[in-house]
């Protein structure tokens, strides 16, 4: 029997005493007697039964406490990790666009560069083209006013 049932035990029979009138009981104090040696057995392991009960209360809390305050830490080391890794990919992003800006320069004058070279090129062709059409024009002006076959002498 646990140290609760007897303490209800132990009411119940007092609880038959009070109802008699001109001070006559009808407690069975051998019964009383009884639930109270049993209560002084059953109380020492009920002490320790609690001590126990409140020993590893604190044995929870203390690892509740300890991996609360783990948890926090770890979150703090991945919020910073994550934030590290936010400022490395913003770096990143800069680095990319900085390169494709650089690229973008360097294209428009590798463009602007072609271009001149191509123009230079067309121009040295037309020139030679004017010139050799010059030639054939002067060739041709011969042909046509003058003699087509040359006099003997």
């Amino acid at each position: 029997m646990d140290v609760l049932q007897i303490i209800e035990e132990l009411e119940e029979e007092f609880g038959k005493g009070k109802n008699f009138l001109f001070g006559k009981s009808h407690v069975n104090l051998d019964h009383c007697a009884e639930l109270v040696e049993e209560l002084k057995k059953s109380l020492p392991s009920a002490i320790q039964e609690s001590r126990y009960v409140l020993s590893q209360k604190e044995k929870i809390l203390v690892q509740a406490r300890e991996q609360a305050d783990k948890t926090v830490r770890e979150a703090e080391l991945r919020a910073m990790q994550i934030v590290s890794e936010s400022q490395i990919v913003k770096k990143s992003q800069q680095d990319a666009e900085e390169i494709m800006n650089n690229a973008n320069k360097r294209c428009g004058q590798l463009y602007n560069v072609t271009k001149d070279n191509i123009d230079r090129m067309l121009k040295a062709v037309e020139d030679y083209l004017v010139q050799n059409l010059q030639v054939v024009k002067s060739n041709r002006e011969q042909l046509n006013g003058g003699n087509v076959f040359p006099k003997k002498n």
